[in-house]
């Protein structure tokens, strides 16, 4: 009895003292500030997706996107519009001075909108200002705003000049709105004359602050997913991996192939899983042209390998109608590139000690040229692969010699069925079965 007395003092002694404890402290709101300023372009759109992966890493409550510029390029602007809709962390728009062209839908790609006093935003009529780009983009803004809350009404006269918006533009005018006009059509949720005002609308005004800049790896990434340079990318690729078939697989033009693919996947908006993925892709598509060099004839590697080729580079290029349109520049590109490399490069110095200067000389164990005649219907065996010229020892003699018409393989017995001056055709000798 007195051991139960003293197990029910003991637990009402922990739980008063537990009541009496202070409460446990709460994690503070934490707000990662993104400025966008100047021109919109990838690198603007390589810093944002950094932004928004290290905001959804430390657990941010909130991202501000303060935004001062006056456009840019839409490509990049709608690669924003998709990051920012996509982000688990809820996202602000603070314009601080103008929000005009592409930065105006960055702005409605935001879930929440606040102008500072004099700012504006609008003014996004597309250049060149054909029928066909205002149609295109008025349907993204317009889709845009309906997802955040925001007036798509509005959104589209900041677009298409012909409609006009009532008591604010008339036809024939762009739409740009003040702060207080954006803030009368549903645009914005207000006006504050700091970023710390702003947060405070949203109960955020305690919260701690961490200002993140644009880099030079945003830079270096931006420069990459610029499309001319991708199609140049792709080029050199193809162009290296046709040179390295010409060259008979010498794995220089493999090791460039990889290169540049690795470059094109940095340059990507892939997530870790499908990165690994397109990367599995791309290095089965190399390994399976190495293989169709080293075994030639067999035809099955290199055409799995052209097939995994492109469609690794598709996936790097963002599957999309653009990646298609890289695609084929960069294999019209590759194969005129290849053909001024091939066409000019014996007369280049830079791959002048990758040229052969040694003689075929009988020192040497070569035959001359006016001896060549002699070795037509002769018998003998391939010494180097003939992809398709190679050597052939006949005899104790090596002879330079081109197979008729396929590769043959080393080790091979080759019959010379045609000579013409110095050059020395062969065949494989068909194999003589015993008779019965």
């Amino acid at each position: 009895m007195t051991f139960l007395l003293r197990m029910i003092t003991a637990a009402v002694l922990f739980f008063s003292l537990a009541a009496a404890a202070p409460a446990a402290v709460v994690q503070a709101d934490s707000v990662r500030v993104l400025p966008i300023s100047g021109d919109i372009d990838g690198s603007q759109a390589a810093f944002i997706q950094r932004g928004l992966r290290q905001a959804a890493e430390e657990g941010d409550t909130a991202v501000v996107i303060t935004i001062n510029t006056l456009g840019g390029r839409v490509d990049s602007a709608l690669k924003i519009r998709d990051m920012l809709m996509a982000s688990d962390v809820p996202t602000i728009a603070y314009v601080t001075s103008r929000a005009w062209s592409a930065g105006a839908l960055i702005a409605l790609s935001c879930r929440h909108i606040i102008m500072a006093p004099g700012s504006s935003i609008g003014a996004a009529e597309p250049i060149p200002n054909t029928e066909k780009n205002i149609a295109a983009l008025k349907a993204e803004f317009s889709a845009t705003a309906a997802q955040n809350g925001h007036n798509p009404g509005v959104a589209e006269a900041m677009v298409d000049k012909s409609q006009g918006y009532p008591d604010y533009a008339e036809p024939g005018k762009i739409l740009a709105l003040s702060d207080g006009q954006a803030r009368e059509l549903n645009v914005s949720d207000g006006s504050a004359d700091t970023l710390s005002e702003a947060l405070a609308l949203y109960s955020l005004g305690d919260a701690s602050l961490t200002y993140v800049d644009k880099d030079w790896r945003d830079d270096v990434v931006g420069i990459l997913q610029n499309p001319y340079v991708r199609t140049i990318f792709v080029a050199l690729i193809i162009a290296a991996l046709l040179a390295e078939i010409k060259m008979a697989g010498i794995g220089a033009g493999i090791a460039t192939a990889f290169v540049f693919g690795g470059l094109l996947l940095l340059s990507g908006n892939e997530s870790l899983a499908d990165g690994l993925k397109i990367v599995a892709a791309f290095l089965v598509s190399l390994l399976c042209i190495g293989l169709e060099l080293a075994s030639p004839g067999v035809g099955i590697f290199g055409l799995a390998g052209v097939v995994l080729l492109f469609g690794s580079l598709f996936f790097m290029l963002g599957a999309t109608y653009e990646a298609v349109y890289i695609l084929a520049g960069g294999t019209v590109l590759a194969i005129i590139l290849f053909y001024i490399v091939g066409k000019h490069l014996p007369k280049s110095r830079l791959f002048e000690k990758l040229t052969l200067k040694n003689r075929s000389t009988k020192e040497k164990g070569y035959t001359a040229q006016a001896d060549y005649s002699k070795y037509l219907y002769e018998r003998g065996k391939t010494i180097t692969i003939l992809r398709p010229s190679g050597t052939i020892r006949i005899g104790k003699e090596r002879v330079d010699a081109v197979a008729n018409g396929t590769f043959i393989g080393r080790d091979v017995i080759v019959r010379v069925v045609k000579v013409e001056g110095s050059r020395v055709v062969v065949e494989p000798e068909p194999e003589r079965h015993p008779k019965p």
